[in-house]
Formats: C-alpha cells, structure tokens, sequence
C-alpha cells in the first residue's frame, strides 16, 4: 500500500493495511479498564464514581513545542470552576511533567485535583469517560479522550491535523481524515483549537525548530479562545444526559 505523510491521517493509514487482507476495518481504538481500575481511579478522585461533574485538563505534553501557557490553563481552571465543575489535572510521571502540573495546580481554585503521575492508562481511561469536558495538548491522552466519546477541545500548534489530530468516536473508517490542514474545526465530540498565525500549521518541531523549543501560535493562544471551545462542547454532555434522563 503506498504510504502518504501528509494528506491522509495515521489511522485512515493504517486501516488500509487490512483491505488486501479481507478485513473490515473499524476506526475507533478502544480504551479499556476493569473495576480494579475504576476503584484506583475513585481512590484518588471520588468524583469519578459519584456523578460529580468535573474536567480533565491534560496540561503537559511529551515536547515543549506542543504546550500552551500555565497562565492560560489557569485562565481556564478558574472559568470551569465558575461553571460548577471540579478541575482535575492529569499528567505523566516524569520530572518535568510533574513540575509542569504542579504549576498549573498552585494557580487553580481550592479543590482542584492533580494527579498527575498517578494514574495507569486504563484507569485514566476510566476517568476520561466520566469527564464531563476533557481539554488537552497535542498528546496520547487526548486520543484517548476521543476514542471513549468525552467532549474533547484539542490545542494543535505546528502539527498536522490531518495526519495527527484525535479520530472522533464512531467517525467513519472510509474517511481519509477527519481534519483539514488549516483552521480550527469540530467533527463529533472532538473541537480541534488550532493555534494562530499564518505559518500554522508549520510542520516543525516548534519555532526554534527542535522539541525543547516552544511555539508562539501556541504560546499565543488567547484564553478565551479556549474557553468558547469548552463552552460550546459542555453543551454535548449536557445534551445526552437530558436524553438518557427522558429514556
């Protein structure tokens, strides 16, 4: 099968691999858990197990040209606490991925959660799944998000959203991409917040043209951008709450 870089998304890709195989394909990853991981997860946040209404804020990317500002995850911390959610912050393990939630968290309202290093994939699955809003960087998380149907608002910067943004759920597996190359854009549960400037998206590692350099589209995203996305996605939840309640 000829491979395409650019104009065709890595899972569209990747199914194609199956046709001359005979097999269907299905484009939605699972994310699975056991109740193990349901309780490792309500141990940590009692929230996920209640009903309690709360966002995920996956605040640290793998590379510094992916992230945004701590002043704007705080921006909108404080913004979905004035809406009545919890904001819980995820992220990895690592000594700079602690560091950068830590940061965020000191700047978040009393109550805010960070569990950041916490948490193993299928139990944070688990956690997205409950999520009433999921807000994240170019990242594995934010796939995940997507995949389990959460409200998903996704900050893309120099990357290309049609070969990397997150498949929404149930998004059809004959597609060659959900996105296109420019602008910011929603298809199913997922908005993609593209950064701006006219050089986005760029392609590169970053404006200093390697993974520890940072990306003014990103650095420059304005806060309330951010927060009409989320905004305009609560709304998804609310919606099929009000119909599972009518069933």
């Amino acid at each position: 099968m000829p491979f395409d870089r650019v104009g065709t998304h890595t899972v569209a890709m990747n199914l194609r691999l199956l046709e001359p195989l005979g097999i269907e394909p299905r484009a939605t990853p699972v994310v699975g858990w056991t109740r193990a991981d349901e309780e490792a997860a309500e141990r940590l946040f009692m929230g996920a197990g209640s009903g309690q209404r709360y966002a995920v804020l996956h605040v640290s990317p793998k590379f510094a040209y992916k992230m945004w500002t701590a002043a704007g995850w705080a921006g909108l911390g404080r913004w979905l606490t004035d809406q009545g959610l919890t904001v819980v912050v995820t992220g990895g393990d690592g000594p700079a991925e602690r560091t950068s939630c830590e940061d965020v968290t000191r700047r978040l309202p009393e109550g805010s959660v960070n569990l950041a290093g916490q948490l193993g994939l299928p139990a944070l699955g688990y956690l997205l799944s409950r999520a009433a809003l999921y807000v994240g960087t170019d990242t594995a998380v934010s796939h995940m998000a997507a995949a389990v149907g959460t409200p998903t608002v996704v900050l893309f910067g120099p990357s290309n959203p049609v070969k990397w943004g997150p498949w929404p759920k149930d998004f059809p597996p004959d597609s060659s991409s959900p996105w296109k190359t420019k602008g910011s854009q929603r298809q199913g549960n997922v908005w993609l917040l593209q950064g701006e400037g006219d050089c986005v998206p760029c392609l590169a590692e970053g404006c200093g043209r390697h993974v520890t350099s940072v990306s003014d589209c990103l650095q420059n995203l304005p806060v309330d951008r951010v927060i009409q996305a989320a905004e305009q996605m609560l709304v998804i939840r609310e919606d099929r709450r009000d119909l599972t309640a009518v069933r």
